[in-house]
């Protein structure tokens, strides 16, 4: 199997053409445990996704390619099949950590991965460029990414997601979560634990949150839309960019809204003021508000409204 780069008598100055090959391996394992686990994965091109699986065993199933000259695509796979890319020590396992001996000039290496754990494990996946999926784990867990898209859904822990260049999504929460996210969008719905998320250029979309709120965005847009939980205290603030927010008739809460440099556009019964310095709005909705939730925005419009269902 190879891909014929090019063809035809090689002269003294011209460019050197060869054969390279594209060679494909899969594996399984299934690896017996018990108590707490830790699950540690490394790749540096390629996706990841981890899930629930049973309580007693940790079923892994990679799929590598390598691409390179024939000569060095043999010593690679050799090398793999001789240190093939899983380890276990005692309670945890790290999966993906290929020899540092498979570094060749002209030879690449992706490797895709699919792991089922038991619910507890705690995770933490490394990922250069590919995306990454986790779903249904207890926790903590931990994900970073340098180039590619996060969907974590289903965790009952606390949870870490750091991107650099890609999006995030996140939905059924139940701990407490941190975003930080270079470049991309954030899309989080149905969380119920504190949230923290700092978006240096991307939009991002809001629904059903928990009580706690701390977003920091530098460029880019903000839509939110979730009822208000007693007590809950929610902070947006975009350096650049505009923010919708839809709460359900009958809210309770304590609203401040500040637009330094741009319009704000208020359907709710608060007291909006505008001046030469930007606009504002400030009020209680319902009685006995214990809840509080602060929008700002240095450039920027924004938009409070009624959500009708």
């Amino acid at each position: 199997m190879g891909l014929l780069t090019g063809a035809g008598g090689v002269e003294e100055g011209e460019e050197m053409w060869e054969i390279l090959h594209r060679v494909k391996r899969t594996f399984e394992r299934s690896l017996p445990v018990t108590g707490h686990v830790r699950l540690e994965v490394r790749t540096e091109s390629g996706d990841v996704a981890v899930r629930e699986g049973a309580d007693d065993v940790v079923r892994v199933r990679g799929r590598i390619w390598v691409s390179g000259p024939r000569d060095e695509v043999r010593e690679v796979l050799e090398e793999i099949e001789r240190h093939p890319p899983v380890e276990q020590i005692g309670s945890t396992l790290r999966i993906g950590d290929l020899p540092s001996r498979l570094e060749r000039d002209n030879c690449s290496v992706a490797a895709d991965y699919w792991i089922e754990a038991p619910v507890d494990t705690e995770v933490q996946v490394e990922v250069d460029s590919g995306d990454v999926k986790i779903v249904g784990l207890r926790g903590p867990v931990v994900a970073k990414l340098g180039s590619g898209d996060v969907e974590v859904a289903r965790i009952e822990g606390d949870l870490e997601v750091q991107v650099d260049s890609g999006d995030a999504e996140g939905g059924q929460l139940r701990g407490r979560a941190w975003f930080d996210i270079d470049s991309g969008d954030l899309d989080l719905c149905d969380v119920r634990g504190p949230v923290r998320a700092v978006v240096d250029s991307g939009d991002v979309a809001l629904a059903d949150l928990g009580p706690e709120l701390e977003l920091s965005v530098d460029s880019g847009d903000v839509s939110l839309a979730s009822a208000v939980p007693d007590g809950a205290r929610w902070r947006v603030y975009t350096d650049s960019g505009d923010v919708a927010v839809c709460l359900p008739r009958g809210s309770r809460c304590v609203m401040e809204a500040e637009a330094s440099s741009g319009d704000l556009d208020c359907d709710l019964p608060l007291v909006v003021e505008t001046d030469d310095e930007g606009a504002s709005a400030r009020g209680t909705l319902g009685e006995g508000a214990t809840a509080r939730i602060e929008i700002s925005t240095d450039n920027g419009d924004i938009a409070l409204r009624w959500r009708d269902r």
